[in-house]
């Protein structure tokens, strides 16, 4: 195989910014939040609806959706990409604020972020782990739009690639 062909028609797939976040359940755990820019995201059923996310197998994140079993997709607008860039890093919680941007908690007990235009709030129902990446299939259990004429950021839009 062409690696660099391989690669060149991987990056053309279309892909959205989401900010993934979640909960620790392990009450030892000093970091009780988990919060990372993802975009291996897709709607994978109507009825029962189901999103499958890939998340990154050696990330805090991973491991925390693993204990809890639940997450947040925070859905980007097209201006938000400094926000994005903030969640490719290790975060910080102060408060309600992660990585210096406010959130609330979900009915899943996992972080809403106050600025996401839209969000889906997802309960895990099974996970594929092969790979780098797990991929993992939730149950949507709620949703929220604040701002419906909202255009979500797409991966190719930023200049940043992720994948290949």
């Amino acid at each position: 195989m062409n690696t660099e062909d391989k690669k060149r028609a991987l990056r053309m797939f279309q892909y959205g910014l989401f900010i993934l976040t979640s909960r620790s359940t392990d009450p030892t755990e000093t970091m009780p939040y988990a919060a990372a820019t993802v975009t291996w995201v897709s709607q994978a059923s109507f009825e029962p609806p189901l999103v499958m996310v890939a998340l990154r197998r050696d990330s805090w994140t991973h491991k925390a959706v693993k204990q809890s079993g639940v997450f947040v997709l925070n859905i980007l607008r097209d201006d938000q990409k400094p926000m994005a860039g903030r969640f490719f890093k290790q975060i910080e919680v102060n408060g309600h604020t992660m990585n210096g941007h406010a959130f609330e908690i979900g009915a899943t007990g996992a972080p809403v972020f106050l600025e996401a235009p839209a969000y889906l709030e997802c309960e895990e129902q099974t996970r594929v782990e092969l790979g780098d990446h797990t991929v993992v299939i939730a149950r949507i259990v709620h949703a929220g739009v604040r701002d419906g004429a909202a255009m979500p950021i797409l991966l190719r839009d930023t200049g940043w690639s992720y994948g290949g």
